[in-house]
């Protein structure tokens, strides 16, 4: 008996390892709060203007719920991934497998990219020269954890 709880866990750690790397990252959402302190800090020190201020407020919105479905569809393939170890078949047949889930996952993360780099893209054209070296400076600030 012993035995065959040994050889059953030595089935089911690794297949649980395994499924465990699929788990998405979960990155942090900022409350409430948090957004409007943050939006707070960001207006003021690039001193927006306005209509700047308005634009950002109409577009937002939209990019999040753009960047909202991109994600919940990654997270769907997450989950059919993690599913598909999870049933304790050998490595080589999960990740035939999982090989379309992965390919379409990867096309969700370039589009999800280039959906981010249109964004910035389009913020940074309505903003001038030193609002532009002041938002290089945050960035720079943020990447070196200041």
């Amino acid at each position: 008996m012993n035995k065959i709880i040994t050889i059953l866990m030595l089935i089911a750690i690794p297949t649980c390892v395994l499924a465990q790397d699929f788990e998405p990252p979960r990155p942090h959402k900022p409350t409430q709060k948090e957004q409007k302190e943050f939006d707070k800090m960001f207006e003021q020190r690039l001193n927006l203007t306005e209509e700047q201020k308005e634009y950002i407020k109409q577009t937002r919105p939209k990019h999040r719920k753009e960047m909202e479905k991109t994600i919940s569809e990654m997270e769907k393939l997450h989950k059919k991934i993690k599913d598909v170890y999870l049933l304790g078949l050998p490595k080589y047949q999960a990740d035939l497998r999982t090989a379309p889930y992965k390919a379409e996952l990867a096309l969700l993360k370039q589009n999800a990219q280039k959906q981010r780099a249109q964004n910035r893209k389009n913020f940074e054209n309505i903003l001038t020269k030193e609002q532009k070296a002041e938002l290089e400076k945050m960035r720079n600030e943020r990447h070196r954890g200041e």
